[in-house]
């Protein structure tokens, strides 16, 4: 026997009342009371590691049971590739030393990865001195995975049987050691059972003493303050945009009018309706195709929503995004020379006079029919300017940035003298700024931003040079919102408007947690941690039971994001994401709702295996596989043809919704 010069720390074990769920979420009651390890010390540094992590046990009658916590900030290039054997080993994970004390077994170690892949295997001595490591049969370990908005966790339940010992008696001792192989930077640690531990990672002969408290682990789920959903708007204007064109669904006037409790039970007081060549108007009605909304349906819309006073504010292509227009046989000579975009005719020829009549027209009608103080003109994305003859003599002598003022100026004037307030995205006169000399200071603009950033000095450049401005995210990451909010706060934005551009087959509830986004970003600011928020989103909206589902999300978006060029992206973990998103959505479904978040949660579920079975579709391989991904897409597509019919107007655009299904049955064919 080793004489220590030092006592080792002792672990106490808390007997579990009834065993974990080992789903992975760790809410069980014997978790609540176990005995939780949250320092770790790295084995190279002696120092405590900076990713948290956490570590339990407790045990019943059958089984020892692990529970982990582990941060990874870089989940989406984690390794954690393998359902079992060997591979386990390999890749990052936890690790549980046991010395139960079989005869000619030096130690167990059990490892566990973030897929939920086990691997077990026993330290012998049968060489000069360094033992080797044999696997053990580990079938009957069972372990349950959840990914988190900051890392992974999991629950293990390991039979006393699969480590060929019976069970324990209450006091007896073993002696063990947990520790997390973190390979990703190198890392190997190990709980600190007290401030200055002698034990390392992995010497047998030196692990803390592991005792079977008869103690009940079992405590009851601490109760929880519902999260607090600020209700004060920090902008005049708060809302979101629907893109009406360039997807594939053109809703019907019912459809939003039946939306409007559950916008203005966000706060929301604005849309914007965002149209090409979807609105009909008297003067001009043969670009419009069949089911296009009329002007009248427009003002039905805003009226319906001035009760709840929303606004909705019409958007009306003027200049760029014009395809839709210039497909018709009767606009196609208006399209600027070579302006083609994606084998179509783009862009409207601002030195055209049929150009000037057109929208003189249209936005003349549009102003007459609409309640709302504003219309926007769009105007992004126009940068064909000054390319045909006409233009080239018309402009002689002007850059891009003039061209455009020009063209500007001419809608501002028709638009403002009906007493109306133009707004337009913002792109082209940053772009162009030579456009600026001599810009109208009344123009809204709309600065939109898709991607993340902590600033956007945009917002304070327009305000400085006077112009209004609404901050525009995009549903593309939720949490775009926050930051971009919060640099129009600081600068006295009139407003935060989000923007839903061309989701085809996706319904709107596939945006719900977007929607909760913009909500919070319209009337407080960033929240300090984006996981915790995702989770209080979702309890916010569909109740306790819904926490789960935030943290998921939280979770997937944790899986996919990564920085690094060429980077290994895990697709294991990104599927599992995913399908974690999928489940408990069900769960939470099937668990009973009502109104607009059961609705809502209908939407996004069709969305989310949609999406999961064009993902699967590019990996099938045997015909099974295939068969079975056909099978549940043609199952699916109903679903979605039935929504498409009663929700939607334009038949034309039915091809657009079935793309996702073309792109499914183009993957199975190869």
């Amino acid at each position: 026997m080793l004489n220590l010069p030092y006592e080792l720390p002792t672990y106490e074990i808390m007997r579990a009342q009834a065993p974990p769920a080992l789903d992975g979420w760790l809410d069980s009651p014997c978790w609540h009371g176990a005995r939780w390890v949250e320092r770790f010390i790295a084995m190279e540094t002696d120092e405590a590691i900076a990713k948290p992590t956490a570590a339990a046990l407790t045990w019943d009658a059958e089984c020892l049971y692990l529970g982990v916590k582990a941060d990874e900030p870089r989940l989406a290039i984690m390794r954690a590739d393998a359902e079992g054997g060997e591979g386990v080993a390999h890749d990052d994970g936890m690790v549980l030393h046991l010395n139960p004390g079989l005869p000619g077994v030096e130690y167990l170690v059990l490892a566990v990865n973030a897929r939920g892949g086990v691997f077990l295997q026993q330290m012998i001595i049968d060489n000069p001195g360094w033992g080797t490591l044999y696997p053990l049969p580990a079938e009957v370990i069972r372990a349950g995975v959840q990914l988190t908005g900051t890392g992974w966790q999991a629950e293990v339940a390991i039979p006393f049987r699969a480590l060929g010992v019976a069970a324990p008696d209450a006091g007896a001792e073993w002696h063990g050691n947990i520790g997390r192989d973190d390979k990703l930077d190198y890392d190997w640690s190990y709980w600190a059972l007290n401030g200055d531990p002698k034990y390392t990672f992995g010497d047998w002969q030196l692990f803390p003493t592991l005792r079977f408290s008869p103690m009940p682990a079992d405590l009851p789920t601490p109760v929880t303050t519902p999260p607090v959903w600020p209700e004060t708007p920090r902008f005049a204007l708060r809302g979101f945009m629907y893109d009406t064109s360039r997807g594939s669904q053109v809703f019907t006037t019912d459809y939003w009018i039946n939306k409007l409790p559950f916008l203005r039970g966000l706060g929301f007081n604005a849309v914007i309706m965002y149209f090409e060549n979807h609105l009909r108007f008297p003067s001009h009605p043969e670009f419009a195709p069949e089911g296009s909304w009329e002007l009248g349906d427009l003002r039905r819309l805003q009226d319906a929503a001035a009760a709840y006073d929303i606004d909705i504010i019409p958007a009306q292509v003027s200049l760029g995004h014009a395809h839709g227009i210039l497909a018709s046989e009767a606009y196609r000579h208006l399209a600027e020379e070579g302006s083609d975009f994606m084998g179509a005719p783009y862009q409207l020829c601002p030195s055209h006079p049929g150009t000037k009549e057109l929208l003189t027209d249209i936005f003349t009608e549009l102003c007459k029919a609409s309640r709302s103080p504003y219309i926007s003109i769009n105007a992004d994305e126009s940068a064909y300017l000054g390319l045909c003859p006409r233009c080239k003599e018309t402009f002689a002598g002007m850059g891009k940035g003039d061209i455009f003022r020009e063209h500007i100026k001419l809608l501002h004037e028709v638009i403002t003298a009906h007493g109306k307030q133009v707004m337009m995205w913002d792109d082209m006169p940053w772009t162009y700024p030579k456009a600026l000399d001599g810009f109208p200071r009344d123009i809204i603009m709309l600065d939109w931003h898709y991607s993340l950033h902590k600033r956007y000095p945009s917002v304070e450049v327009w305000r400085a040079m006077g112009f209004p401005v609404v901050a525009c995210p995009g549903m593309y990451q939720a949490h775009n919102a926050f930051s971009l909010a919060d640099e129009g706060a600081r600068h006295g934005a009139l407003g935060i408007i989000n923007t839903l551009w061309e989701d085809h087959s996706l319904p709107l509830g596939s945006r719900w947690i977007h929607f909760l986004a913009t909500s919070w970003a319209a009337h407080a600011p960033a929240p300090d941690s984006i996981a915790d928020w995702y989770a209080d989103a979702a309890e916010h909206f569909f109740g306790p039971k819904g926490r789960r589902l935030g943290i998921a999300l939280a979770a997937e978006l944790l899986a996919g994001r990564t920085t690094y060029p060429g980077a290994r992206l895990s697709p294991v973990l990104q599927r599992n994401a995913g399908q974690q998103v999928i489940t408990e959505a069900e769960a939470l479904l099937a668990g009973g709702l009502s109104g607009d978040p059961k609705v809502l949660l209908e939407e996004f579920l069709y969305a989310r295996r949609l999406l999961l079975l064009q993902a699967d579709a590019k990996q099938a391989e045997t015909p099974a596989r295939k068969a079975d991904i056909a099978a549940r897409a043609e199952a699916l597509k109903a679903e979605g043809l039935a929504r498409w019919r009663e929700q939607c107007t334009v038949p034309s655009q039915l091809p657009a919704f079935l793309e996702r299904y073309m792109a499914i049955e183009q993957a199975l064919a190869k």
